[in-house]
């Protein structure tokens, strides 16, 4: 599918001024409304449009940001803060499309700053697309839990409006159904998808089939075949029915061509059915010229012959798309081809051909983890050249303030001044009661200042923590999928090494070193599985906290030397994960803590929730100690965990004494839930 596929545009110009096609006439028309209309808003409007066509249609780019230098200047000149938010709109779209991402979240987020307060519906609707905008940019760089917030924001605005648009509330919400997809948390989407279920027939038909796409890809993972060609079946009455452009037409076509090919493949496990659907989605990718599309139809031809065990017409269809791909530079459709391409050689028995592509595999899979790493580093460095703007430009808002409070000061000593050519007492008493003024402005400006130089260091202090926090969550996660996808595939290879040796030499499938070689293998592959799982727990991520810790008390309990029970009470709704996965490893550190030094037999973790009210409380009969005295590993430890409370706003206590036991309570007010 084409980009729109992974998250939708809004566009909020006005109807008819904003309505810019391809023809000359619209532009002529716009020149002359910028040349002889009488009405500066209108010039404005006029010049906004001619500005998009410029760099969306022409791809004229200095003269599309010359012109909206135009219409900025004429929005100041005439008080038009509509126009001012559409030229950062418009400011932020090109730069988003240029992939220049720090000037793409000043832009809207500027929208965002200058909006603040107010309610006028047009303004409003500005505010709700660059919250739009601003999950758009975090979701193409892979952000998807700051995507969704944003998302949630624009959310919030669009259902508020006087007037209800379906179109931009359906458009919200297939995003945000996507981003919870993204996120593996389909509860949620599926619950937004039935909200747009409910206006279902005020969309657009164009939406109608994007509605379609998301419930498929919702229900995709499930093993409801029946449901999934339910959804086909309306994908295909809308091809038919619905009045879709010619290239929304050819787009969904495709789509339609590849999901239905992989429903008979997957779905049906009939491969032999599947084949001339891949067919015929070659046939019209090749008519299209859409080269990924051709090299897509390849790979999945390629799957439904290697579905019938056809081996050599498997390898001859992923050789072709595994070429295609490389002309292309498509890198994970390259990896997905070589991966099949080791099969398959192996399967039909040229190991050296194998060897060669799993090799091969190996190498994209590092250049991919390389390519992503430096376009996260990147989109992070933008973020912060953002953020850094924003900053000087509030730090030049603040300076700007004192100049003026500088000047009125001045105004009132001249007044004053001139007050004391009247009479040399009430010249004394004014200078008397302006002293005294100035001491007190002095005071307080003083304590101001303090008490944001206290403020900016609490901030500081916040803004480090969540950094540090958020760094090891990340870094744990990357950590996991290393060990999970790096060392597990090097696994594989040296276990297939061993499985050629094997082949090649008989005499080694008897040789007690060899198989004991063999065996310590696989006890190293399920090690570092287990290894990646305890670092992120695939269970905390699908099924949520309450699930995960309930794995973990079993895991510690089956060693027979510590006993962990778990009592949850009010946890039926799930929390947002980053405070699930920051609960999880509280606990998880302070039950480390229990087996390392407390020598304890017995550890209860109780769960209290009570609306948005969390009361947690972990116990255990220990030997306990004196927190004025504990030792560098058990303090760095409780360090680990009140940074982690605090960083989740919390509370904690904790109540221990020495051959008694150890009590720790913490509490927490839970805001926001999945």
């Amino acid at each position: 599918m084409n980009h729109y596929r992974h998250f939708i545009f809004l566009s909020l110009f006005l109807s008819l001024l904003y309505t810019v096609t391809a023809q000359k006439i619209n532009e002529d028309s716009l020149q002359q409304i910028i040349k002889h209309s009488r009405y500066d808003t209108a010039r404005a409007d006029a010049l906004l449009a001619l500005a998009n066509y410029q760099l969306k249609h022409k791809s004229e780019d200095s003269a599309g940001l010359k012109t909206l230098g135009q219409a900025n200047a004429l929005s100041e000149k005439a008080g038009y803060k509509h126009g001012l938010l559409q030229v950062l709109l418009t400011t932020g779209n090109y730069y988003r499309a240029k992939n220049n991402w720090a000037n793409s979240l000043h832009n809207y987020q500027e929208i965002v700053n200058r909006t603040e307060n107010d309610t006028d519906t047009l303004l409003l609707k500005a505010r709700m697309m660059a919250f739009n905008n601003l999950g758009n940019v975090f979701n193409f760089n892979g952000d998807f839990n700051g995507s969704l917030g944003y998302r949630l924001k624009a959310l919030e605005i669009a259902e508020k409006l006087p007037v209800i648009n379906y179109s931009f509330l359906g458009i919200i919400m297939l995003n945000i159904t996507s981003d919870y997809r993204k996120l593996n948390i389909p509860e949620k989407a599926l619950h937004y998808l039935r909200q747009v279920t409910a206006f279902y027939p005020q969309l657009t038909e164009r939406l109608k089939m994007e509605y379609f796409y998301e419930y498929h890809e919702v229900y995709s993972p499930t093993d409801s075949a029946a449901l999934a060609y339910a959804i086909l079946d309306s994908i295909s009455y809308g091809l038919k029915h619905f009045n879709l452009s010619p290239f929304q037409q050819q787009d969904f076509t495709q789509m339609y061509y590849k999901l239905s090919g992989l429903y008979h493949l997957e779905k049906k496990n009939d491969p032999a059915s599947a084949i001339p659907i891949f067919q015929q989605s070659l046939e019209f990718a090749r008519e299209m010229k859409s080269l990924p599309e051709i090299t897509s139809a390849l790979y999945n031809l390629g799957m439904a012959y290697a579905g019938q065990n056809r081996i050599r017409d498997a390898l001859n269809y992923f050789q072709a798309s595994f070429d295609s791909s490389v002309s292309q530079s498509l890198k994970n459709m390259t990896l997905k081809n070589a991966r099949q391409l080791a099969k398959y050689w192996q399967l039909a028995g040229n190991n050296g051909s194998a060897i060669a592509y799993l090799q091969k595999a190996m190498e994209l899979q590092e250049q991919i983890y390389d390519d992503e790493k430096t376009r996260q580093l990147n989109f992070l460095e933008a973020r912060y050249q953002a953020e850094k703007k924003e900053n000087e430009i509030k730090s030049l808002e603040l300076k700007n303030a004192e100049a003026r409070l500088v000047l009125g000061r001045r105004n009132r000593i001249l007044v004053l001044t001139g007050i004391l050519s009247v009479a040399l007492i009430l010249v004394l008493l004014l200078l008397y009661r302006s002293a005294r003024q100035k001491r007190l402005l002095a005071e307080k400006d003083k304590t101001i200042q303090q008490d944001h130089i206290r403020f900016l260091e609490r901030q500081q202090q916040v803004v480090s923590l969540q950094s540090m926090i958020n760094g090891q969550e990340t870094e744990r996660t990357r950590i996991a999928r290393d060990l999970h996808d790096g060392l597990s595939g090097m696994f594989s290879t040296v276990r297939m090494y061993c499985s050629s040796l094997v082949h090649e030499k008989k005499e080694l499938k008897e040789n007690p070193v060899f198989r004991k070689t063999v065996g310590m293998i696989d006890q190293a592959a399920e090690e570092i599985r287990r290894i990646a799982h305890n670092m992120m727990p695939e269970v905390l991520m699908k099924l949520g906290l309450v699930h995960a810790l309930q794995d973990l008390c079993a895991n510690i309990s089956a060693g027979k030397l510590l006993q962990v029970r778990l009592q949850a009470y009010g946890m039926e709704q799930r929390m947002n994960p980053s405070t699930e996965i920051m609960l999880y490893r509280i606990l998880q550190e302070l039950l480390n803590n229990i087996i390392k030094h407390a020598r304890a037999t017995e550890a209860i973790i109780q769960f209290n929730r009570d609306g948005n009210r969390l009361m947690v409380t972990v116990e255990d009969n220990g030997r306990g100690f004196d927190q004025l005295k504990e030792d560098g590993a058990l303090h760095a430890g409780l360090d680990t965990v009140k940074s982690r409370v605090d960083y989740l706003n919390g509370q904690i206590t904790i109540d221990s004494q020495l051959e008694m036991g150890t009590t720790i309570t913490m509490e927490f007010l839970i805001h926001e839930e999945v």
